[in-house]
Order: C-alpha cells, then sequence, then structure tokens
C-alpha cells in the first residue's frame, strides 16, 4: 500500500511540474498589458486566489522586493534593492529589480499602452509653437513630411521648393526652403533635418554647453571628419597638436557617446501606423560613472492566497479521520490551494526570468547602452544569452517576445539586440557599412545591388545579393534604376 502512495504522489509531482513550466512558458510570452486580463481570469478561475488588498498581509511575505545579486544569490527583503554587478572592464554597473510583489501600501495601475507618437509628429508639434507666416508654416511642414523616420532630410531645397509651389501653390525658392530647413534644425532632437552624419553631428554638438572638450570635438567632426571616420588618431593628433590619447578620450565622452547619429530612432516609425507598445524594462545612463541601471517595472499585481482557503488548508492538514463529504471538500480546498500557490511562484519565476534575461543582455550589448549608437551593438544569438542565465533557448525566446525596453534614446524591442555574426560584425554595422556606400556613391551612376555585394565583398562581408538587396530594403534604400532618377 505503502508504494501505491508513493507512486500516485510521485505522478501527481510530476504532472503539477510540468503544468508549472507550461504555465511558466505561457506567462513569459506575455507583455505586461496581455498579463493584467490574464491575472485577472485566474483570479477569477482560482477561487483560493485573490489580489492583495490594503488590510491583508501577503503569503509568504510577498509584499517585499528580490534583489538577485549576480554573484552569491542573495536575497533581500528591501523595496527597490540594488545588486551590485561588475562589468568585463571592471566599471560597476548596477542592476535594480522591482519583483512582481509590492507594498501594501502601493496602489497597482493596470498597465496602458499608447500610441507611440512618431518623430514627424513631434516635430510638428513644436512648429505650433513658432511664430510663423502661412507660407513659412507651408514649408516647414514641408520639410518636416520629408524627414526619414532616421531623422535625416534626404531631399534637397530646391526639391522641397517645387513641391511647394507646384503642388501647394505657395511660390518660393530654395534659398527660403534653406532658411526654414535651418530654422527645423533647431528643434529637438538634436540633429533632426540633417542632409549627411556630418552634419547631423555638428548640429547636435553646436547645441552643447561650450567646454574645451565640445570645442576640441567640434574641430575634430568639423575639419578632420574623414581621419574621424576612418579612426586615424595619429593623424588628427599631429594635425591639431594634442596629445592623443587626449583625443581618443574626447572621441569616446563627447563623439561617441555625448551623439546620436540617427537622431529619429527614439520615436515609432510612420509605417508602425499607431503601434502601441507599454516598455517592461527601464535603462538608465549614468554617464559620469559609467553606470546603467536595468529597472523592470512593476506593473503586475500582489497576489495572494484567501485567507478563508488557508485556514481550511491548514484545518484539513490536522484533520483525521474524514467523511465522504469532506474527503471530498478537502480535495477541492487543497487543489485550489496548490493551484493557487504554483500561479504565485510562477509569477516570481516569470519576473526573475524576465530581469535575468534583460540584464544579460545588457552586459552583452553595453557599449550600445552607453552611446546609443546601433554600430555599438554586437552579434547576438540567443543561446548565448540562455547560457548566461542557465535556461533553455526557447525560455529566452519567449522572455524576448513582444518585450519592449525604455532607454535614453527611446523604445526598442528586445529582439532588435539579437542579428547573427556575419564575419565577425554585427547586421547593424552591415546596415551602417551598406548606407555609406550607397551616401557615397555617383548619383548619376548608382551601385547596382551587385555592385553594393561586391563592394562588401570587399569590406570583408560575404553575403548573397538577395541578403543585399533585403538589407537595402530594410534601410529604405530605393533601388538604383529609382536612385538614378531621383539624381536627375
Amino acid at each position: 500500500m505503502a508504494k501505491q502512495v508513493l507512486t500516485q504522489e510521485q505522478k501527481q509531482t510530476q504532472r503539477l511540474a510540468l503544468e508549472q513550466q507550461r504555465l511558466l512558458g505561457l506567462v513569459l510570452e506575455k507583455n505586461d498589458a496581455e498579463m493584467a486580463e490574464f491575472i485577472d481570469n485566474k483570479v477569477s478561475e482560482i477561487q483560493a486566489l485573490e489580489k492583495t488588498s490594503d488590510d491583508k498581509d501577503t503569503l509568504d511575505d510577498n509584499s517585499d522586493s528580490q534583489s538577485y545579486d549576480r554573484k552569491e544569490n542573495n536575497h533581500s527583503s528591501e523595496d527597490d534593492v540594488a545588486a551590485e554587478v561588475s562589468g568585463d572592464d571592471d566599471t560597476v554597473a548596477w542592476y535594480r529589480y522591482f519583483a512582481n510583489n509590492r507594498s501594501r501600501d502601493d496602489e497597482y495601475f493596470a498597465p496602458m499602452a499608447v500610441s507611440e507618437k512618431t518623430l514627424q509628429e513631434f516635430v510638428a508639434d513644436q512648429l505650433g509653437e513658432l511664430e510663423l507666416d502661412e507660407t513659412q508654416q507651408m514649408v516647414a511642414h514641408a520639410i518636416v513630411g520629408n524627414i526619414e523616420d532616421s531623422g535625416y532630410l534626404l531631399r534637397s531645397a530646391a526639391e522641397i521648393a517645387d513641391d511647394v509651389t507646384f503642388n501647394d501653390g505657395y511660390v518660393v525658392d530654395a534659398h527660403q526652403v534653406e532658411e526654414m530647413i535651418k530654422m527645423v534644425q533647431t528643434l529637438d532632437p538634436p540633429g533632426i533635418a540633417a542632409r549627411d552624419l556630418h552634419e547631423c553631428m555638428m548640429l547636435q554638438l553646436e547645441r552643447k554647453p561650450r567646454n574645451d572638450e565640445v570645442e576640441m570635438a567640434l574641430l575634430m567632426v568639423g575639419k578632420y571628419f574623414d581621419d574621424l571616420g576612418a579612426m586615424r588618431f595619429e593623424a588628427m593628433s599631429r594635425k591639431m597638436g594634442v596629445d592623443k590619447e587626449r583625443l581618443e578620450a574626447v572621441f569616446k565622452h563627447q563623439v561617441r557617446r555625448g551623439l546620436n547619429p540617427y537622431p529619429g530612432n527614439a520615436f515609432g516609425s510612420r509605417s508602425d501606423g499607431s503601434q502601441q507598445v507599454t516598455p517592461d524594462f527601464d535603462v538608465e545612463l549614468d554617464e559620469e560613472a559609467d553606470r546603467l541601471t536595468v529597472t523592470l517595472r512593476n506593473n503586475i499585481p500582489s497576489l495572494q492566497i484567501s485567507e478563508s482557503y488557508a485556514l481550511m488548508n491548514d484545518r484539513y492538514k490536522q484533520t483525521g479521520a474524514l467523511s465522504v463529504k469532506e474527503t471530498k471538500e478537502k480535495k477541492q480546498i487543497m487543489d485550489a490551494y496548490q493551484r493557487a500557490s504554483m500561479f504565485i511562484e510562477v509569477l516570481k519565476q516569470r519576473q526573475e526570468t524576465l530581469f535575468n534575461t534583460m540584464s544579460a543582455i545588457v552586459k552583452c550589448q553595453r557599449d550600445y547602452f552607453l552611446s546609443g549608437d546601433e554600430r555599438d551593438l554586437k552579434p547576438l544569438g540567443q543561446q548565448q544569452i540562455a547560457d548566461m542565465i542557465g535556461k533553455d533557448v526557447s525560455v529566452v525566446s519567449r522572455a524576448v517576445s513582444n518585450k519592449y525596453v525604455q532607454m535614453p534614446w527611446g523604445v526598442k524591442s528586445l529582439k532588435s539586440f539579437f542579428s547573427e555574426d556575419i564575419n565577425g560584425a554585427s547586421r547593424h554595422e552591415v546596415y551602417d557599412d551598406l548606407k555609406k556606400l550607397v551616401d557615397t556613391e555617383d548619383k548619376a551612376h548608382p551601385l547596382s545591388d551587385d555592385a553594393l555585394c561586391d563592394r562588401l565583398k570587399e569590406m570583408g562581408y560575404k553575403l548573397e545579393r538577395r541578403t543585399v538587396a533585403k538589407y537595402r530594403e530594410v534601410l529604405k534604400i530605393p533601388s538604383s534604376t529609382i536612385r538614378r532618377k531621383m539624381a536627375r
């Protein structure tokens, strides 16, 4: 008989373990907005489960936040605790974890998805605050309408003047449009409406408070841009009469980290329509301390097992012989108690897994989170993150699905931090070099996809023509035929 009980208990334990894993996979895939509805349904479905109210204590001290020390995996009972992590370069980074459970004094707000404003809408809103006459307003809005999602203005002043004159009926010339372009360039974000990378960087530097480092950066970008692009610090050092180490330090703080080559990246794309996103994480940067803070937003309500079910469960544990009716009731009570306990545990595991996943991504892509420059994104696979957090790759895949992080540079999906290794480079580096090839090509004889493929191969990228064509389309670069027509 004892062996039979052991077998039944073992089967029940295995069944619960499998159910817990299935439930964990399900909640990992959901973002906070989806979790709010899912939790409401679970509270209705499981009678023993309830949201924590202000006048009740949570089960197992659920009101405490937990911090996960990357070295010792210590647990703390303080709210909003930080855990110290040493990076590969011995720079201290800090990671803060808000657990799914919160203080009883906190008010719970269901996460609201808000429409992400496009760059063009953001700039157009600022135009309404300026004192412009009717013609100036028309020209300014035409300029904003021609700004790409990356923040660059790719049409010339003459082309925009023709559009306004022939399409809108306001007779203007290229000079008037150029004046309005300069006005738009004074708006936020800094670097907006630049015609190329050089102008974008200069616009941002010119708006910085002046000091010795900014003045040196202005000289580097303004006069020695080609040397800077090729990282020829020795040559710049001789030409400028400045110590090479000093130049490299200014480049690191004022250019690489201080400038955003894609000022429009912080905003929604026009092609996305009214995309709705609610960031699941925040990453904050303390430039002076070279410190990053990762926060998992605490948008999940605190749950507990209802007091009545907890009391009945304890009572039945201590009860001896039971009637048939009591036996049936005991099974129902203990089953509901077990399901409620499992769901609370799954939510804890979800939060811990999400936090560990985001922390690992930040550690791998640290340079990008410090600079905001997509060229700093390294090749990264989900298996690498899975190995770091000790989980299966399928867990990481679910954890990054439909999740977003809010950074100083804007909102970005977690999936965007992963890219294949292309001969030691990331896809983002290939994008950047591809864009440079198109930007510097002979506009009268633009490079075909075959020619672009050959040039990229010369730079060390082993890519097929169809891959190059796909990357060009992702960057919204027209075909060589259309580019040739646009240049006429």
